[in-house]
């Protein structure tokens, strides 16, 4: 039983999460050269496995952490589920369960990410063709970049054809506006005009984008709840 209060206590996850930020804190600042690069163009679980723990001891103490976390935090959910079931309001009962389910579909997202990401960089002109990591390839019609009398970048945008065999089929992307297909994101982060019209594409994939999405309204939809129900609470004591 004395075990059981320390996995759903409150103190439990206050220290778990003091530690996560202590070993991210330690292991961010230590990280540099070719892995501190790495880790950012490729899947979290396939950086671990190809960087030595001498390297990336920090990051394995911080998944543990974060498992131990996500027990308490399943824990606590059933163990405040079990104790007020049938007491109070059904707000009341909720709004801390939808907190908590947020936060795990959060870190489940992640975890989804870290095993299926990918991304690639890709410099490309006007009429080539490109290609997703799947195989299939896009076309780019046509690259524009606007810029001051000065000659300073002002935007910048390129026209894609996301069907070679339908060339007539066209969409526009630009700085904060990709593409979406199968899965992947086609970004543009960079254009120029000279010597020749180029740009600098990015594709994305993060199959637990819309997991973390999903959470994310969860979790805010508890917090609203929540000050829902403190308001109401003050306005009941003030009257």
């Amino acid at each position: 039983m004395k075990l059981w209060r320390i996995l759903v206590s409150l103190e439990l996850c206050l220290g778990v999460l003091a530690l996560v930020c202590t070993f991210m804190a330690a292991g961010s600042f230590r990280l540099s050269g070719e892995y501190a690069a790495a880790i950012n163009s490729m899947p979290l679980f396939m950086w671990l496995r190809e960087t030595p723990l001498s390297i990336s001891w920090w990051l394995w103490i911080v998944l543990a952490l974060l498992a131990v976390l996500a027990l308490n935090t399943v824990l606590c959910s059933s163990e405040t589920l079990w104790s007020r079931w049938g007491r109070g309001g059904w707000s009341a009962l909720l709004a801390p369960q939808f907190m908590h389910a947020g936060f795990l579909l959060i870190v489940l997202a992640h975890l989804l990410s870290a095993t299926g990401s990918s991304f690639n960089a890709v410099t490309v002109g006007e009429m080539t063709l490109a290609a997703l990591p799947d195989g299939s390839r896009f076309g780019v019609a046509s690259i524009s970049v606007a810029t001051s009398p000065q000659g300073l970048p002002l935007g910048f945008s390129s026209e894609l054809v996301p069907d070679v065999t339908r060339p007539a089929e066209r969409v526009v992307i630009s700085p904060n506006h990709p593409w979406f297909h199968q899965g992947y994101g086609v970004y543009i982060k960079q254009a120029e005009a000279y010597p020749y019209k180029r740009a600098l594409l990015e594709i994305h994939r993060e199959p637990g984008a819309a997991v973390a999405l999903a959470g994310a309204l969860l979790f805010t939809v508890g917090n609203v709840m929540l000050v829902m129900i403190r308001s109401k609470q003050r306005e009941t004591e003030v009257l």
